[in-house]
Order: C-alpha cells, then sequence, then structure tokens
C-alpha cells in the first residue's frame, strides 16, 4: 500500500525532530531588500499571489529538506535544493532538533497566515488549504511535549518502537535508497555510518526526556525494539547488511580499484565494529531500562488526561473531523453490523452454513477449487488472472472516469529472494520522468496464500482503479514539491477502499458473489479497525481484548492479528483513516448526487478527487463543495 509520507519523514527522523540546524530567515536582509524595492516591486507581488505562495512553498520545502537530509535521499532532490553533500549528513534527533522543528512550525504558520487566500487562483487556494491544514496540524501536535515536534502534520507519541526509529530506518536508507555509484558516494555512505553514535544518543536522549514526562512505548514494542536491535547486531560486522551491501555496490563502480575497493570495505567495516554495534547497544540497554517503568497497558490513555487529549488530535489528524473516540466506536460497530449482514446474505444464497461468518469465509478459501496450485504453471495462471482483472477495468475505465492515468501498469510476482520478509500485496508507482510505469507487485511464495476469491479485491485496491489511479494522477497535477513531501493515509487509503467498492458498481464483481464477499471482508477490516483502535485508546480496552476481537471479527490467525493490534497501539488513529476516508468520499459523492441530479456526472466527480493531489478530508470537502455549487451556477 502507498505509504504515508509525512509519518515516513517523522519517524525517519525521530518523528520529525530530525529538524535543527535549520537557519531562520536572515531578518537584516530581508527588511533591507524590502526597503530598497520601488512600489512597483510590492504591486507585483501582490498581483501574483499565486507565485507568491509557490515561493513560500519552496522555500518550507528546502528548510525541511536542508534539516532532514535523509528525507532528501528518499526524495533524490538535487543539491540546489536540499544543500551540498546532503547525502554524507544525518539530520538531529535531540532536544535541540525538536526546539527547531517546532520554531520551523511556527516561522511557517506565520507565513501562511500573511498570505491571503482569497487573493489565489483556483488551484493555489488547495495548496494555500493543504499547507494552512497541515501547519495547524503540526501546531496542535507541538502542544504535547513528548514524542519529537514536527515541521507539520502527526506521529506517534513515541520516539522508539517496534516498527519506527533510527534502528530501523537508517539501515534501510543506507541498504535502498543511499545513492552508490562513485567514489563520492561510497565516501558519503561512510560519513553517515560515522553518525550513527551521534544519532543514537540524540535519540537515547530523547527517549530520557520523554521517560521524564511519564511516556515511555508500551513493552512490547520496547521488546519488539530490543530484539530488532540484538537481531541486527547479533552478526559479525563485516557480515552485517551495512557493511555487505556497501561491498556488493562497490564491486558496481568502475572507477574504484581493487586497493581502493578493499580500503573502503575495511573502513565499512571498522564503523560498523567501532561507530554502529556500540551505538545499537547503547540504544538497547536505554530501552531495556524502560521496561518497568512501560507496565502492562497498551493504550495511549495510560497516559492519562494528556493521553486522551492526544488521542482526540490523533483522531482528528486523520480525519475523524472532530468525532470522539466514543463516536468512532460506534460508527464501528454500526459498520461492522452492516458489512457482516450483507456478508451472511451472500452465504445463505451460496447455501454457506454454520459457524460465524469469519469461520464460513476461512472455509470457503481452504476448498480446493480456490486454490491455484502452489507450482510454477500455478502462479502463472494466477498472474495471468491478475492481468485479466486490470485488463477488464481499464476496458470500462473511461464510463467512470473523465482522465485515464497515461502510466503503464504492470503485474509482476515479488522477487523470489525477497518474498520471505514481503507483505503480500503492494503498489509501487511510476517515475516521475515516466521512465517507469507502476508496478502491482504479488506475493507468491505459496498460492494457498491467495484464493481465488480474494485477488480480484487486491487488484482493485493495489492497482486499478485504486493506488494506480490516485498516484498516477498525482503525478500528472504538477505539484510544488512540498505537496510531494506531505501524505494523507485517509485520502489515499481512502480512497483506495472506495476503489473496491466502484469496481463493484463497475460490474467487475457481476457473476462472482464469493468475490463480492471478499471485498465486503476488506471492509470488514477496516471497519473492525474502527473498533478496536477505540477501544484500545480510549474504551480502556487491553490489547488481549483487542487481539480477541479483530480475530473473532476477521477470522485471521492470532498471530497476525497480534501484529496488527500492537501497530495500532503505538500509531494512535492512524487504523481509523482507512475507513474514515472512505466514508467521506461517499458521503461527498451521495450530497454531490442529490444537490446536482441529472447533471452529476462521476466521471467529473472522480476527476475532482484525484486530479489535485493527496490531501486532508476538511480540504477535500472544502473542494468537492466549492466544485458543486460551481456547478449549480452554470
Amino acid at each position: 500500500m502507498s505509504a504515508y509520507k509525512l509519518t515516513l519523514f517523522a519517524g525517519a527522523a525521530a518523528l520529525a525532530v530530525a529538524l535543527a540546524g535549520c537557519g531562520k530567515k536572515d531578518d537584516a536582509a530581508e527588511t533591507s531588500a524590502a526597503d530598497t524595492q520601488p512600489p512597483v516591486a510590492e504591486e507585483t507581488v501582490i498581483a501574483n499571489p499565486d507565485a507568491a505562495l509557490l515561493e513560500m512553498a519552496a522555500a518550507h520545502a528546502a528548510e525541511v529538506l536542508k534539516a532532514a537530509p535523509e528525507f532528501a535521499t528518499i526524495l533524490g532532490v538535487s543539491e540546489e535544493i536540499a544543500g551540498e553533500g546532503y547525502n554524507a549528513r544525518l539530520g538531529k534527533y535531540g532536544f535541540a532538533a525538536s526546539d527547531e522543528a517546532r520554531h520551523m512550525n511556527e516561522r511557517f504558520l506565520q507565513d501562511i497566515r500573511g498570505l491571503d487566500r482569497d487573493a489565489l487562483g483556483t488551484q493555489a487556494r488547495i495548496t494555500y488549504d493543504v499547507l494552512r491544514d497541515a501547519y495547524e496540524t503540526g501546531a496542535r501536535r507541538n502542544q504535547f511535549e513528548f514524542g519529537g515536534a514536527t515541521p507539520w502534520g502527526s506521529a506517534s507519541p513515541y520516539v522508539i518502537t517496534q516498527l519506527t526509529g533510527a534502528h530501523l530506518f537508517l539501515p534501510r536508507l543506507l541498504q535502498t535508497q543511499q545513492p552508490l555509484a562513485t567514489k563520492a558516494d561510497a565516501e558519503a555512505y561512510l560519513a553517515r555510518l560515522a553518525e550513527f553514535g551521534r544519532v543514537f544518543d540524540e535519540v537515547i536522549e530523547s527517549l530520557g526526556g520523554d521517560a521524564a514526562l511519564g511516556v515511555v512505548p508500551p513493552y512490547f514494542a520496547i521488546n519488539g525494539a530490543v530484539g530488532s536491535i540484538k537481531g541486527f547486531t547479533s552478526s559479525e560486522p563485516g557480515a552485517n547488511p551495512l557493511a555487505t551491501t556497501f561491498a556488493a555496490k562497490l564491486g558496481e563502480i568502475e572507477e574504484l580499484s581493487e586497493d581502493e575497493r578493499n580500503a573502503l570495505n575495511q573502513r565499512a567495516v571498522e564503523a560498523v565494529d567501532t561507530v554502529v554495534y556500540p551505538a545499537y547497544a547503547r540504544l538497547a540497554a536505554a530501552l531495556e531500562n524502560l521496561t518497568e517503568q512501560a507496565g502492562r497497558e497498551a493504550g495511549v490513555w495510560r497516559l492519562g488526561d494528556v493521553g486522551a487529549e492526544f488521542y482526540q488530535h490523533a483522531l482528528d489528524a486523520y480525519g475523524a473531523g472532530g468525532r470522539t473516540g466514543d463516536d468512532i466506536h460506534a460508527l464501528g460497530l454500526s459498520e461492522v453490523a452492516r458489512i457482516t449482514a450483507e456478508m451472511e446474505a451472500i452465504f445463505q444464497a451460496e447455501g454457506v452454513t454454520g459457524g460465524s461468518v469469519a469461520e464460513r469465509f476461512e472455509a470457503i478459501g481452504a476448498r480446493a477449487d480456490m486454490r491455484y496450485p502452489n507450482t510454477d504453471e500455478g502462479r502463472a495462471a494466477l498472474l495471468a488472472s491478475l492481468k485479466g482483472q486490470v485488463e477488464a477495468v481499464m476496458a470500462v475505465a473511461p464510463h467512470w472516469f473523465g482522465t485515464i492515468p497515461k502510466q503503464s501498469i504492470e503485474v509482476r510476482r515479488i522477487p523470489v529472494y525477497e518474498q520471505n520478509s514481503a507483505p503480500g500485496g503492494y503498489y509501487t508507482s511510476p517515475a516521475l520522468d515516466g521512465s517507469r510505469g507502476g508496478v502491482y507487485w504479488i506475493n507468491l511464495k505459496d498460492t494457498a496464500d491467495w484464493p481465488k476469491h480474494t485477488l480480484k479485491t487486491l487488484t482493485y485496491h493495489e492497482a486499478v482503479p485504486g493506488h494506480h489511479f490516485q498516484i498516477s494522477l498525482e503525478q500528472s497535477a504538477s505539484l510544488p514539491l512540498i505537496r510531494n513531501m506531505l501524505g494523507y493515509s485517509e485520502f489515499s487509503e481512502g480512497w483506495a477502499l472506495y476503489a473496491e467498492q466502484v469496481a463493484a458498481e463497475m460490474g467487475m464483481y457481476e457473476d462472482d458473489p464469493l468475490g463480492n464477499l471478499s471485498r465486503l471482508q476488506s471492509e470488514l477490516f477496516r471497519a473492525a479497525r474502527l473498533v478496536v483502535d477505540s477501544g484500545l485508546h480510549h474504551k480502556h480496552w487491553t490489547r488481549e481484548q483487542s487481539i480477541d476481537y479483530m480475530q473473532s471479527v476477521t477470522g485471521d490467525t492470532r498471530a497476525s492479528v497480534t501484529r496488527e493490534i500492537e501497530r495500532y497501539a503505538v500509531w494512535p488513529g492512524q487504523a481509523t483513516s482507512y475507513k474514515l476516508g472512505m466514508l467521506k468520499i461517499n458521503e461527498l459523492r451521495k450530497k454531490a448526487e442529490a444537490e446536482l441530479g441529472d447533471s452529476f456526472d462521476i466521471r467529473k466527480f472522480h476527476d475532482e478527487i484525484l486530479m489535485t493531489g493527496s490531501m486532508p478530508l476538511p480540504v477535500l470537502e472544502k473542494k468537492i463543495d466549492g466544485w458543486v455549487a460551481a456547478k449549480k451556477s452554470e
């Protein structure tokens, strides 16, 4: 599934505290420049408010990327934007960094409040609304002293979890996204390895500061993080992935002599031995010292009143629109009941009786006629069926979308060497320069993981008309860089869940009731998330109570459900965003249909949703309301 970009950045830089070292504007120079401009220059700025907004947005993006060079590496921006040699630097992760992030957010918010929204053009207003919402959300997040401040948006309340933190992010960055094609790139890699000690000490500083406030990750998050650390450092330094990946990529750099390769490899192994491993050991010790303080509860409510306030903030940040934990819980229970009833009707029509909905769904998947052979021929047949599903959607897509992505979509098997650790299926976006299309990946380690009736829903979510449509059309929108740095799971995942419904409306499940059953089960899973997320963080549910409920509703294995619940525990509110996004899109559609009547065009509605990029739900609602008003006045 598409990543939530903001959270990626926040997790990468100790929840967005990698923002120290951001230079403030030179106030004296700014004043001097303003004083020397003739009156006409000021009029020009006023006459071109869209340009002023874009200039501000570019400056904000550059300031963040210079302070968080890790994020610049992910995006692959130029040194002109992110600073010379940024691939050799790491951001800061301690108290000073958090202070800088807070100050950055305050300046950004002041900057955007200084612009006149009414003077902007239609598209510029959307960017204005997106940025103002992001900065204001960041300001509300920064009222909480724990977890690290942020220049925009929200993030987890914890610096380190079993899923996020520098101990996981930095090795992944260096192994998969760090450029390594020249001798200079190799020196940059080594420079970043040398920074691990400083970075981890700053992470420990942040952990200690939060602990002094009574905020520590849940016990299972600490155990998971410590387990990852010990597993990562269990090998000899020369066998660590940071050393072996470096050595493998050096072998592809033709400009290096054998002696130079050997010397560089030795420096990498020495850095892992003397800098990286000791840093990980210090972090593991710091985490283990927090185990007793962590207690046994999982929800953020355990932090007291501030925990309750944080959860309300998190809900709003992920699309709740002011609804409380009680509201979200009731909504989830209602949706679970509705979807379960629809599934029950299909079961009855198919003559599948006896057992719970979850048990019967699982039993259908176990039938021999629902399995592809776990052979090369079976895998080829499965891939062919996915390609056919994509082609079927694209054949009728012009009746449902005014704009069809120009970028191609390809179905591929996840490589065998990756399949043990890879998820079941996901989507990777096209290259911005058009050199590569989108790819819909599926893990075929065992074809039994993919009963036939489950595949369509995966295709419609990950590929078309789900993530491929949303991301490809966003890329075609020529958005400013900062918009590509932001991401909203309530929009992207809400769209992908809505896309499953649209596929049903397009006739993709016609004469396929079991396929439609799978679509409903997918929606049921997201509805159950509303229940357990609010249960964990608002209703004071225990970890075990949440696991029991989720398993009873979905029928998934206890191991997989446990991983889900532990993820929700350390990322309050985020699990609600999928269903909240889908419900909001449907709400806006029904409202537009009611107000526009016969003039409502589903193709134009979908274009209005997709053609201006990802955005928070309040901004999306304002945009669609404006579109409806404009259509009514035509």
